[in-house]
């Protein structure tokens, strides 16, 4: 027979006999004996346990081991940042044991203006969820609080843990200004309760705290419970207001249940923004109430469309876990099926070039398509669109597209060919196609304003529009637009907005492209923006290194960084391949932007492992970053 006796767990005789660690090397016969029936009622022990060694955990042979310790204490008790994910930007103090406790004995107390109360009574739901999540889902018959030889620590079964929340602003909205910052104090005194104090200036800061909490819990095997660390404290705020995702559901159509478990894993990570970029050229797919043609011309299929119901819903679920959407109506260029049916309702053709081949004379991939400029009913459609979507996001910010634009497309449109020399320009002078793009700006922004009844911060991809310094003064100005980067970290652009006082959203796709890395999906070879941007490539990436190595002396670049979003097109990715694309990766953007920490990704390495399988205990299917061994045994993965 072979025995796995614990070095683990402690073994108490229902005789009340003293408690007895099983160690196969020192076992009398009647001890082997309590081992194996130990064994055959459930439990499985290990012979290893775990010490802290200089800061990492490391796994030892339980013989000869008088500090050991259970994996999931060692992980929150052993290194200057436990395993708190992202690393708190103030400071903060770990403690070194932890304390046993049913999650039924979890008791809270919130103190909140009125219409904060609500989102802070499903936020502390939403925490106890997380809880059950590192439960496993049987226990041989154990019952929770009691050792695997059926013995019960009273003292387990009555830990009481009361969670103070206080939150000082009555504010439901997140906005660019909204303070994120928390403070948490963990307590235990001998014989007492755990007291975790969470103090907060808005909903949202309590929100990050609770999740923080969350990590310093982990399961308890010895007792069949959860453990807290006994001791913390911790201010933190992040270090910029945008920390985002960009997902693409135009060109693949992602489910709904798949965009809240992607929110859900956001709001893990303390990522504030989910940039939607609903419709492109290939696909409109979310309706619009004041315009039903367009998601009927441009869904795939009746089932592939986001109703307003659900598009109000989703912004609902985002909030109460701290996620704004931000919608991405992508124009003048990538813009197409749904917008084909203008010339059979008598309004003009309302986009140009939908479908043209070949496709690379009009666009950057197939399909094409571009909005017709110069027809008044495509404004007309363009407004009822920002009506709708300004009733459903509620947004504090509204993303405008505005990349790409091909020249060729609207040249070949006999009516804007026709409006440009009716105005006395020459048709096939670029420049000419350059002031229109800049007069449609103007118009599409000041429509939005309009229709909101607000100066809503507006975003922009750069682009050649962003780059013309003729053209941008009249188009662009610094004090209504956000410039979101998707060139590499070195262009010189970047420079020259940041001089010109724009400030900037980093999406460098030499860095925060996560689709780059795999095969063509047109010709052959691998996709454009190839290399693979490992989840190392995409922490070492530092919106403020990048802002100052454009820096003259003596001016502060790095202040106009608003932050930045890892950007997931989904050419090649759905439902199938969402999680696994986007995490971990997404969560070392998460403590870039939240942190811009001054170590590298080698320091975050065995913390983004454990993170990663937090993660996954919670549902989301984020890829291995290591084997297993490698997450037991701290320092040996390494170089």
């Amino acid at each position: 027979m072979v025995l796995k006796c614990s070095a683990s767990l402690w073994y108490r005789g229902s005789n009340g006999a003293p408690t007895v660690r099983c160690r196969p090397q020192r076992l009398t016969m009647r001890l082997l004996l309590l081992c194996c029936a130990l064994a055959a009622a459930g439990a499985e022990p290990s012979v290893w346990t775990w010490r802290c060694e200089s800061g990492s955990c490391v796994r030892r042979p339980a013989a000869g081991v008088t500090d050991g310790m259970q994996f999931g204490t060692c992980k929150l008790t052993c290194g200057e940042l436990s395993v708190v994910w992202p690393r708190p930007t103030g400071p903060a103090a770990f403690g070194s044991e932890t304390v046993p406790f049913l999650i039924d004995n979890i008791q809270f107390q919130l103190v909140a203006p009125d219409p904060v109360k609500p989102m802070l009574q499903t936020a502390t739901e939403i925490f106890l969820d997380s809880l059950r999540a590192l439960q496993p889902s049987g226990l041989g018959g154990r019952r929770a609080g009691c050792r695997p030889d059926g013995a019960c620590e009273p003292a387990v079964a009555e830990q009481a843990v009361k969670v103070t929340v206080a939150v000082e602003s009555a504010g439901t909205a997140l906005t660019l200004e909204t303070s994120e910052y928390h403070q948490l104090l963990v307590n235990h005194t001998a014989g007492g309760e755990v007291s975790v104090l969470l103090y907060a200036t808005t909903f949202f800061g309590a929100r990050h705290g609770l999740e923080t909490v969350s990590q310093l819990i982990e399961y308890d095997d010895e007792n069949a419970c959860l453990q807290i660390l006994g001791s913390a404290t911790l201010s933190d705020a992040p270090v910029y207001p945008i920390r985002a995702l960009t997902i693409d559901t135009s060109r693949s159509f992602i489910p709904l249940s798949a965009l809240r478990r992607t929110i859900d894993a956001m709001a893990m990570n303390k990522l504030n923004t989910l940039h939607w970029h609903v419709t492109d050229t290939h696909s409109f797919p979310i309706e619009v109430v004041s315009e039903p043609r367009l998601v009927q011309y441009g869904a795939y299929s009746p089932e592939k469309v986001y109703s307003a119901r659900e598009v109000a819903e989703l912004v609902r679920y985002g909030r109460q876990r701290g996620v704004r959407l931000l919608p991405e109506l992508d124009a003048p260029a990538h813009v197409g099926y749904g917008w084909q049916w203008g010339e059979d309702a008598g309004l003009g053709r309302l986009a140009v070039c939908v479908g043209e081949e070949p496709w690379q004379s009009y666009c950057v991939e197939p399909p094409c398509g571009q909005m017709n400029i110069v027809n008044e009913n495509m404004y007309t459609v363009l407004g009822k669109i920002y009506k709708d979507f300004n009733a459903l996001f509620q947004p504090d910010i509204f993303h405008m597209g505005g990349d790409e634009i091909n020249f060729n497309c609207w040249k070949s449109s006999p009516e804007i060919a026709e409006h440009v020399k009716d105005r006395g320009g020459d048709p096939s002078d670029d420049s000419e196609y350059m002031r229109l793009w800049a007069q449609y700006q103007v118009r599409a922004a000041g429509l939005w304003r309009n229709v909101t009844g607000r100066s809503t911060p507006l975003l922009l991809w750069t682009s050649d529009l962003t780059k013309q310094e003729a053209v941008r003064p009249s188009a662009l100005k610094p004090s209504q637009y956000i410039i979101q980067v998707w060139t590499t970290g070195t262009d010189q652009q970047i420079g020259d907005l940041l001089r010109q006082g724009f400030p900037l959203l980093l999406s460098n796709y030499d860095a925060w492209y996560l689709d780059c890395g795999f095969s063509a999906w047109v010709g052959v070879g691998n996709n454009w923006c190839s290399p693979y941007k490992s989840w190392q490539t995409v922490y070492d990436n530092s919106p403020r290194a990048i802002a100052r190595s454009f820096e003259p002396a003596g001016a502060d670049y790095a202040s106009l960084v608003r932050g930045g979003s890892a950007a997931l097109w989904s050419e090649q990715s759905d439902a199938q391949t969402l999680d696994s694309r986007l995490w971990p990766r997404g969560a070392a953007l998460a403590e870039r932007l939240w942190a811009e920490p001054d170590t590298d990704s080698a320091a975050a390495l065995t913390r983004l492992v454990h993170h990663r399988e937090r993660m996954v205990q919670r549902g989301i299917g984020a890829e291995p970053l290591q084997p297993e061994y490698c997450h037991l045994n701290d320092g040996v993965c390494t170089t």
